[in-house]
């Protein structure tokens, strides 16, 4: 080839010298070489556009004729190395051949002559380096995407030549790579259109010149045009040929991103292939697809090889990369790769998805109730509403949502709990979407949203109908339940609260409902009772809007009223229906009644339906007109708290029917004696108008009452009680709280913000305010604690102690929320984290609550731990915000008992008590001269009240004195001071500036003692007269709220004094204990729906004091000042514990129990402080603690009971006692696995699953070796707290072990033994031994046995192991689960004992520790190991260990998020590890774990490291383990997915791994041996080896920075050599 070829190719543009030409003229200049050779014209644009403007015909002629010949193939390295030298910029150069090369690949790959030349200058420059892969590839790759993207092509009218191979083969020398061929079809085609060249996808990455960018019709001169073909002719000649390139480009070192780049590509064309041709022939191109799909199937065998691993093969499973198998192909190459594929993803799910995950589920046994989750393809949990619907019905997941709504329908969790996990019906879905999506957003991140669907509910809703309906003789439940028809009733009624909020809420589809519920009864499989509770049940929601619109919109109104009708299965004759019971006689009339109503909406379908059974209808109708017609008349006289059976049926029945009139007489009845004018004692102001007490409803009238009329009510007495137009009488209120507590689900409301909404007017009054905190205070705590609202409602009461707290005067209102909100506080076992709402307000608390909700807060850490990762990150923020607005400082006695890294942020508070000593000491004369001249005997009161507002303008800082030098004045002369004048001043105060004195005169007092002890004055003396002074103040003269001042005196317990002090108010002294004993006479018992009335209503100065009584002259109903120490005596008993004084804490605890059994939650208290104290706690202690219970509500064991009592002491409790305790878990907490109950056979047949019978002696439960069914379903009043039984069965198990003699490695190794013992089958079971001795031998050649010395240590302990009369479940996959449930229940005391018996018993394993066995036989041991209890138990092969890690997992699922840390104990216990068998049990238990740390950065990178750690104890440099790297393929897998699991969130979109990850992977990777070093290659931070370096945004800027720091530190060294040598010299 001539010189001037090359140069007529090149001489586009001027020879620059001496400067860099510009980048147009170099891509200019290299268009037209390869124009040259591949035979297409040159031209300038000037021609070009010439050339546009002539006729077609024309333009085709003229190009023909102009079209040159092109040179050899030899010449052109040569006319390119001369364009080389034109070109002085090789980078330039390089970087324009790079982006045409490309370009013209995919333009002319429908050439084949054309390609052929193509792919021998690719070759030719690339061996000379003249164009790098590296770069190369993306550019290409880039350009067929974009061609791709555009989806057309022209292709050729006619072909004129078939399709051959090129003439010469292209060789690199002595490199590796085979020759590229290029096989093509040869037939010509124009190339792509300017529109798909110059898309921004290609055009940003390949700048094309004009030379290249080619208009349509340009392009229709190279080549014939005309025929537009599809994308897929594309496929067919394009995908092939970049095959081919990348195939020969992986011979060589290609960098990973090129990798990265190449599998994104390859993975994208494998997804979007379809086997199915478009026109649903079989022609030739589908055979070249499966071609070109081969070569990519190929390339990616060839990119994950394992001797070169060029990318992981974890890339497959994630992000970008993934491999997304919709279905199985028929093509057998990738339906190979399919299967590895699959394979391998079920690898990394085995380790991250826990034993027997279908009996995860939700107990509702705790106050955090953990929401059900379902799996991802990688075994991880997923949570939604998209992912509930996409639940197949029938499957294992279905089931397991139906199990956990069964169990909530039978235990009736809160409403909150319902509507943060139940998605709307279809038909109501517009109603509610709105409230749904803000609910959402509400939720935490770790909180689960919606996640199940209606058509779960129904089916749940319909299966608890059945269950409800099953006779009471047919055996109903798995447990000896003594059902009777009052039994059954009160679970109807529960169940009708959740059914009617269902309705309402538009969780449930009427219609659909209705379906189901007949299909279900007209199947006719489960025998169930004529009688009309299903009636009943319907009639209460047909009023509901939901259903009223249902029924309207309904297209089968004639079939679905027949339905409801056939649910009418009992009918009494008219003349039967006297002397019913009420419950029968609302049964009875219900059906009659819903017939008359439907009868109303349509009589004609009704008349068609009822056939001639109308009339009968008619005359109960008539029947129940006639008895109300004669109520309404005088005829009869009710007495609403006092009805006979047959005036309360009939109330029952007239409130499903008439629900208005009946509410009318109900009400009227309530006000029936009548109003009075209430003035208080010796007070006047506005007229205050009280309504005349009666007796209130009882609970057995209420409860029958439907549920829309019981609303009806409680919004009519709401009306009354806060609109302030009256005083309620004390009747009415109780009413209105049984209301609320009868139906908790349907009736609750939040008060504050509602009634504030409702009934602005009237709660601007102060007295109705009061009613309304006296209400929560003293009766709804519970509820709210129920209903998982303490904390919002601690938020709204914080807004009213920031607006009264400093106005003077209010001392009744904030004393009464102040108290309010420590009950509040103490209830709530969450981090408070206070947010600024009022605008210009401060959000701080008072100083009690900030000091109370630090012992809360330590209380919580240590009992309960932190249940979520939110609650975490609020802890500081939360801490700081206490401690910025309280001075106080906790002694090191209480903080010795706080959790570490309370007592940590703690620590160091400077105690500010010397300063106030010496601010008091610089104003005490002063103070005491103001005090002397307001308060002698003599002193005027206005002229105390004036000298007190000069003090204030001249001296504001003494107003914090004023009770310490009062108290000064009282303890030195107490006959010269006035009360009646200090109560004045009090008053005077605002409220927050009263507590701070208190605090001050605390100090002042102790600091006082101290004085007078150095002057020689006698310790017992002074404890005394401070004894006596405080009495005066507190409880006789009535000046100083008593409980403030006893929290200021226990909160010094660091001074002996002030304990001492304490003691001697509340025991030495009589006011208190004689106040207290009153209360306990006049007020009854503490259920207080149980009291009938009537009520007498007392004097606020009377009930409250001088001081918390203040001006206000509103009733009291419920308030008292014993009722306000209920908070502050356990405080006491927790500071006497805590300063040893345990017998003086005991003798607290027996004075006032009559007072604490009024406590709202004093069940959680003995709880509490028995974990809290666990191990410090004498055992005379523990039982006045257990003795202060109401042991006929609390359901412990007799085995407990004796053991504690002393008739067993010294002796530990046999084994039988942990495994009757789970035992009776398993009968009342943990949900069946069976629908039907009453399978007492067992579940499907398994062995061991059944849920056996409990009593007394074994298990708690109720007394006479039954448990009966007002225990199982007793409404939520009569177990206010803990809120339901199964919370109360699971805590008193807690309780029975917190009082069990420390230390606590035997209670945990006997509950482990008896979780994780193996049964034996039927056919191995004999008279002897039972249980782990009866498993020495494996039933199968590769199951691993159980450790050896656990039967043998069970033995020698005489725990009753081998005793033949043993019936208790063992080695229940039900049984593990309560086990983990309740070990995660106990505090982190029990949890280090557990750690240590799990590891014992792995390590104890023979194949744990066996090296010598094959890989193959140990990875079959493993997995026999780990297989599931529920399966291994019915296949006869269950296992020590297998039990033990499925115990593990259960205990780790039910953990607070604080103590998941614990976990890694129980590997860190096992280490070094010694097996590839064993690492694998160390994957498989801290597996599960990662989905739940992954949103804790810190805790989840140790987790990681951990995981690596234990990889080189088995794989490190001195490693002598004999396995392959390729052998654990599965544990490389699962590290990737675990390092990746960071960025796999909704907002990560780039699929890379965090750059401080892949940093601490690097450090630990250094250690393996090399060739496992090899498969981690990729989570590192060397950019050249790892394809996650490579293409992280962030890397190669951290990299840069650590760079510049070495170097900075290397310099710095170097600085300090030289500066020590020219010292030296």
């Amino acid at each position: 080839m001539e010189l001037s070829s090359a140069g007529a190719a090149a001489g586009t543009g001027t020879v620059v010298v001496g400067g860099n030409p510009p980048t147009q003229d170099v891509r200019g200049a290299v268009q037209d070489l390869f124009n040259l050779y591949l035979g297409r014209p040159t031209t300038s644009k000037n021609d070009a556009s010439s050339r546009e403007q002539q006729p077609a015909k024309q333009r085709r002629k003229v190009m023909a004729s102009s079209r040159p010949q092109p040179p050899k193939d030899e010449n052109f390295l040569s006319d390119y190395q001369e364009l080389q030298a034109t070109f002085q910029d090789t980078e330039q150069l390089r970087s324009a051949t790079e982006g045409v090369l490309a370009l013209l690949l995919v333009q002319c790959s429908y050439h084949a002559l054309q390609v052929e030349f193509l792919l021998y200058a690719l070759q030719t420059l690339a061996k000379l380096g003249l164009v790098r892969w590296d770069s190369f590839l993306p550019l290409l790759l880039r350009a067929v995407g974009s061609c791709e993207m555009a989806g057309l092509h022209q292709g050729p009218q006619t072909s004129s030549t078939p399709p051959t191979t090129a003439s010469h083969a292209l060789t690199m020398g002595s490199s590796a790579t085979p020759p590229l061929t290029a096989s093509t079809p040869a037939s010509p085609a124009p190339l792509l259109s300017s529109s798909v060249i110059g898309s921004p996808a290609l055009s940003s990455a390949v700048d094309v010149s004009s030379n290249a960018i080619q208009s349509p019709a340009a392009a229709s001169t190279n080549g014939s045009g005309g025929k537009m073909l599809s994308g897929a002719r594309v496929v067919t000649w394009l995908r092939p040929l970049v095959c081919k390139i990348l195939q020969a480009a992986l011979e060589l070192e290609v960098k990973p991103a090129a990798c990265f780049d190449i599998l994104v590509q390859i993975v994208s064309w494998i997804n979007q292939w379809d086997p199915k041709p478009a026109n649903g022939s079989k022609d030739d191109g589908s055979v070249e697809s499966t071609a070109w799909l081969h070569s990519c199937i190929e390339l990616i065998w060839t990119m994950i090889d394992e001797s070169k691993y060029r990318v992981p093969f974890y890339a497959l499973l994630h992000d970008r990369t993934q491999l997304k198998i919709d279905h199985w192909p028929e093509d057998e190459l990738l339906f190979a790769l399919f299967v590895e594929v699959h394979r391998r993803r079920d690898k990394i799910a085995l380790h991250i998805r826990t034993l027997d995950q279908h009996l995860h589920c939700p107990t509702f046994a705790t106050l955090r109730t953990t929401a059900l989750t379902y799996l991802g393809n990688l075994g991880e949990p997923l949570h939604g509403e998209d992912v509930a619907n996409a639940i197949p019905k029938g499957s294992l997941e279905w089931e397991r949502a139906l199990r956990c709504l069964r169990h909530a329908l039978r235990f009736n969790p809160s409403a909150d709990w319902w509507r943060k996990v139940l998605i709307s019906a279809p038909r109501y879905r517009q109603q509610t979407q709105g409230q749904q999506a803000t609910s959402r957003v509400l939720l935490s991140s770790t909180q689960p949203a919606p996640e199940f669907t209606a058509e779960m509910t129904c089916e749940a809703v319909v299966d608890r109908i059945l269950e409800l309906m099953t006779p009471i003789s047919g055996g109903y439940s798995s447990v000896p339940v003594s059902v009777t028809e009052a039994g059954r009733w009160q679970e109807w009624l529960i169940f009708a609260d959740i059914f009617y909020f269902f309705m309402r809420s538009g969780y449930i589809d009427f219609i659909e409902f209705i379906d189901k519920l007949a299909a279900r009864f007209a199947r006719g499989d489960q025998p169930v009772m004529r009688s009309n509770h299903v009636t009943w049940l319907l009639a209460q929601v047909f009023r509901l809007e939901t259903v009223t619109a249902a029924l309207s919109a309904d297209s089968k109104k004639l079939e679905t009223a027949q339905k409801i009708l056939s649910f009418h299965m009992a009918e009494r004759p008219v003349d039967q229906t006297t002397n019913l019971s009420p419950q029968t006689m609302l049964l009875d009339f219900a059906g009659s009644s819903q017939i008359l109503r439907l009868w109303s909406i349509n009589r004609q379908m009704m008349d068609q339906l009822t056939g001639n059974r109308w009339n009968e209808h008619i005359q109960k109708g008539k029947q129940i007109d006639e008895w109300w017609k004669q109520v309404g008349k005088g005829e009869r006289v009710l007495d609403y708290s006092n009805l006979d059976d047959k005036s309360m049926g009939m109330v029952w029945v007239l409130s499903h029917t008439v629900s208005q009139p009946i509410c009318e007489a109900v009400m009227a009845w309530l006000n029936s004696k009548g109003f009075a004018d209430y003035m208080g004692s010796g007070q006047t102001g506005d007229r205050i108008v009280v309504i005349h007490e009666t007796r209130p409803l009882p609970v057995v009238l209420l409860s029958g009452l439907s549920l829309h009329m019981s609303s009806r009510v409680v919004n009519t007495i709401e009306d009354l009680m806060f609109a302030g137009q009256h005083v309620p009488s004390i009747a009415i209120v109780e009413t209105y709280v049984r209301l609320l507590l009868l139906a908790p689900q349907t009736l609750f409301r939040h008060h504050i913000n509602g009634m504030m909404q409702r009934y602005q007017q009237g709660l601007t009054k102060p007295g109705v305010q009061l009613l309304l905190l006296e209400i929560l205070n003293y009766r709804l705590l519970p509820l709210y604690r129920y209903q998982n609202k303490s904390k919002q409602l601690l938020f709204d009461i914080a807004k009213i102690i920031i607006t009264v707290k400093a106005k003077r005067g209010e001392h009744r209102l904030f004393r009464l929320t102040e108290n309010l909100a420590i009950n509040l506080i103490f209830s709530t076992r969450e981090v408070i984290l206070i947010k600024k709402d009022l605008k210009g307000a401060s959000t701080d608390f008072t100083e009690t609550m900030n000091r109370v909700m630090v012992v809360n807060l330590a209380i919580t850490m240590k009992t309960r731990g932190v249940a979520e990762i939110e609650q975490m990150m609020f802890l500081q923020p939360a801490l700081e915000q206490i401690l910025a607005n309280s001075q106080h400082t906790w002694s090191e006695k209480t903080m010795r008992h706080f959790p570490p890294s309370l007592r940590d942020a703690l620590a160091g508070r400077p105690d500010k008590r010397q300063q106030v000593i010496q601010q008091w000491q610089s104003v005490e004369a002063t103070v005491l001269h103001h005090l002397r001249a307001m308060l002698l005997p003599n002193s005027d009161p206005s002229y105390a009240m004036n000298a007190m507002n000069a003090m204030n303008h001249n001296f504001p800082q003494h107003r914090q004195f004023l009770c310490a030098g009062a108290w000064m004045l009282m303890d030195s002369h107490q006959d010269i001071m006035t009360s009646g004048n200090f109560g004045r001043l009090i008053k005077e105060l605002q409220p927050e500036e009263v507590t701070s004195n208190i605090y001050t005169m605390v100090d002042v007092m102790l600091h006082n003692i101290h004085v007078q002890l150095q002057l020689g004055h006698l310790q017992h003396e002074l404890l005394l007269r401070a004894s006596a002074g405080l009495a005066s103040l507190m409880w006789s003269q009535e000046i100083l709220p008593f409980d403030i001042t006893l929290l200021a005196l226990v909160d010094r317990d660091d001074d002996t004094h002030a304990l001492r002090l304490v003691v001697g108010l509340l025991l030495d002294r009589p006011e208190f204990v004689q106040r207290v004993q009153h209360y306990n006479v006049s007020r009854g018992q503490p259920e207080h729906w149980m009291h009938s009335g009537p009520f007498q209503r007392h004097e606020p100065q009377q009930a409250l004091g001088q001081h918390l009584a203040g001006k206000d002259r509103y009733p009291i109903f419920f308030d008292d000042m014993c009722l306000r120490a209920l908070p502050v005596i356990p405080l006491i008993i927790y500071r006497l514990i805590e300063n040893d004084a345990t017998e003086t804490a005991e003798r607290v605890l027996t004075a006032y129990n009559g007072l604490l059994v009024y406590h709202p939650g004093y069940f959680s208290f003995v709880r509490d402080i028995l974990a809290y104290f666990y191990g410090s706690l004498p055992p005379k202690l523990i039982v006045s603690l257990l003795g202060s219970l109401n042991l006929n509500k609390v359901p412990f064991s007799d085995a407990f009971l004796q053991h504690v009592g002393g008739q067993n002491q010294g002796a530990s409790l046999p084994q039988e006692y942990y495994s009757s305790l789970l035992q009776g878990l398993v009968n009342k907490v943990i949900p069946p696995l069976s629908k039907n109950r009453s399978n007492s056979a067992g579940v499907e047949g398994m062995p061991g699953m059944s849920r056996s019978a409990s009593n007394r002696s074994q298990a708690p439960g109720s007394a006479n070796n039954t448990t009966s069914a007002a225990d199982v379903h007793r409404a939520f009043y009569q177990h206010q707290d803990p809120g339901t039984y199964s919370q109360l069965v699971l805590e008193t198990a807690v309780i029975e072990l917190l009082s069990l003699p420390p230390p606590s490695n035997h209670a945990v190794t006997m509950l482990v033994n008896a979780a994780i013992r193996i049964p034996s089958p039927p056919s191995h079971s004999t008279t002897g031994s039972a249980g782990l001795s009866a498993v020495g031998t494996p039933r199968s050649p590769l199951l691993p046995t159980s450790p050896t010395n656990v039967d043998s240590q069970n033995q020698a302990n005489g725990n009753g192991l081998g005793s033949s009369s043993t019936s208790l479940l063992t080695g229940c996959p039900l049984v593990i689960q309560a086990c983990g449930l309740l070990l995660a229940q106990l505090p982190t005391a029990f949890h280090g004992g557990f750690y240590s018996e799990a590891a014992r018993i792995i390590k104890e394993c023979w194949w744990v520790i066996d090296q010598n066995r094959p890989p193959k036989e140990m990875d079959a041991v493993f997995g026999h190991a780990v297989w599931s209890p529920t399966w291994a138990v019915q296949d006869e092969m269950s296992n020590v260990v297998g039990n033990t890690v499925a115990l593990l997992h259960a205990f780790s699922a039910n953990l607070p998020f604080e103590w998941l840390e614990g976990m890694h104990s129980v590997i860190t216990l096992q280490r070094p590890i010694c097996s590839v068998a064993h690492l694998r049990l160390a994957f498989r238990i801290i597996g599960p774990l990662l989905p739940r740390l992954v949103i804790s950065r810190p805790l989840f990178a140790k987790t990681v490291a951990l995981l690596f750690t234990s990889m080189v104890d088995v794989f490190g440099r001195n490693s002598v383990v004999k396995c392959e790297a390729t052998e654990i393929s599965d544990l490389v897998d699962f590290l990737h997915h675990a390092v990746l699991m960071e960025v796999q969130g909704p907002s990560s979109a780039v699929g890379k791994p965090r750059p401080e990850t892949l940093m601490l992977c690097s450090k630990v990777i250094e250690r393996l041996r090399p060739d496992v070093q090899h498969m981690f290659r990729h989570l590192c931070v060397d950019a050249t080896t790892s394809i996650y370096a490579a293409t992280h945004p962030k890397m190669a800027q951290m990299q840069q920075q650590a760079q510049a720091l070495q170097a900075q530190q290397q310099q710095q060294q170097q600085q300090r050599v030289q500066s020590s040598i020219m010292n030296i010299i």
